[in-house]
């Protein structure tokens, strides 16, 4: 039994001395001199490999999105000729106000390993591969691209930032990884290089995956990007009287044979939407009814002729590019295909007895309703429509802030 044992020893000795000797003449002829790194001891001992969701934990989002839904998508297995697998990367959701209306954004956070296990020193080493990074990455951007080195963070490190984007690259001995973060506001790139360091801390050379010794520095708020959309209407001061623009006396001027009604008024509200939408109500009525009516005999019969005198303030844009676009998508909703000359800037007339007229950033809608089935009450009403609108176009050519 003695004699086996020591046969079995004297075996395994041999065959760990051999490997020795390759090991040490391999090191000797590819860099004579240069004693491996502890990061080649620590991949030939089997030390456990890097875990892309440990080096980037869901508490670390919680920590810099207070409050804010974060979604752990989960880690990516590395190729399988890459040997044994392990965590390659990890990537997390966070879900974070529109600024721009009241939907959520996600944003996504990643953090790939790109290597590990090499030495350090030689020209197969985390250092060189690094340097060549970095080369590579300034040679292929573009110029929206913006790349800078960073201190304190692993042993080295920089960043790769866009509009969309900011990714730092970082090598902590051995190890090399990259984290990107989608942009969302002035918040993004601080944040990106706290989880990049934060992920640095988690790992040293020979031992591997290690216990970060401090938690990453928290944000009390989320900061939510003002909304920097302008709005496409004037504000609520710019907004005429309609009832001012059609006054009873003026509605008395054309329809002198008939009996007025006082004119009804209608109010209106601008509502800007954003994250959070605001409504504002409008301080003037953006419209004016008026009914009129005759008494006349049909066949004997005794009835009344009616028409309904209606102005409308349709749009006060904030710039008169917008106020073009708003009047002809305005005009066609009744066909309003008849151009009218004399009228502000521009003008339209549909068969349904509604001028259209723009001046400036307002748009202005007269119609006069009434004798739709009979030819002779019909064309009446066009030739009041008219008249009317004159009236409402002199008003406008002395309205200065429209």
């Amino acid at each position: 039994m003695t004699c086996k044992l020591l046969v079995a020893w004297t075996a395994s000795a041999i065959a760990c001395l051999s490997m020795s000797q390759v090991l040490a003449q391999g090191s000797a002829t590819s860099n004579p001199g240069v004693a491996p790194s502890q990061s080649a001891t620590a991949s030939q001992s089997n030390v456990s490999p890097p875990d892309a969701c440990k080096l980037l934990l869901q508490a670390d989002l919680e920590a810099l999105f207070p409050g804010k839904p974060i979604i752990a998508k989960g880690p990516t297995l590395s190729p399988l000729y890459k040997g044994p697998q392990y965590n390659e990367s990890c990537m997390y959701i966070v879900k974070l106000p529109s600024p721009t209306s009241q939907s959520q954004l996600s944003r996504f956070v990643t953090i790939n390993v790109l290597q590990w296990g090499s030495n350090t020193s030689d020209s197969r080493g985390a250092t060189a591969t690094f340097a060549s990074i970095r080369s590579t990455q300034e040679k292929i951007t573009s110029t929206q691209h913006h790349i800078e080195g960073v201190p304190n963070i692993g042993d080295e490190a920089f960043l790769d930032s866009t509009s969309d984007q900011v990714k730092i690259y970082v090598r902590k001995a051995d190890l090399i990884y990259a984290l990107n973060l989608d942009t969302y506001s002035a918040q993004s790139m601080p944040n990106a290089l706290s989880l990049a360091a934060q992920a640095a801390k988690r790992w040293e050379e020979v031992r591997g995956m290690v216990e970060a010794t401090t938690p990453v520095l928290k944000n009390t708020t989320v900061d939510i990007p003002a909304d920097t959309r302008s709005s496409d209407v004037a504000p609520v001061d710019q907004w005429p009287d309609a009832c001012a623009l059609l006054t009873p006396e003026d509605v008395r001027a054309v329809f002198g044979d008939m009996k007025i009604e006082p004119p009804q008024k209608t109010m209106g509200q601008i509502t800007y939407r954003s994250r959070i939408d605001r409504t504002e109500a409008l301080p003037k009525p953006i419209r004016c009814f008026y009914q009129t009516s005759r008494p006349q005999t049909v066949n004997g019969e005794p009835t009344f002729v009616t028409h309904s005198v209606t102005v409308i303030v349709a749009n006060v844009a904030a710039t008169e590019e917008l106020s073009k676009r708003y009047y002809e998508a305005a005009r066609k909703v009744l066909d309003a295909s008849t151009e009218v000359e004399g009228l502000g800037d521009e003008a339209s007339f549909s068969a349904s007895n509604v001028i259209y007229i723009r001046k400036g950033l307002l748009t202005i809608q007269v119609g006069v309703g009434g004798g739709e089935r009979d030819r002779a009450i019909h064309d009446d009403a066009t030739r009041r429509v008219n008249a009317l609108a004159k009236l409402v176009a002199r008003k406008l050519a002395h309205t200065d802030h429209i």
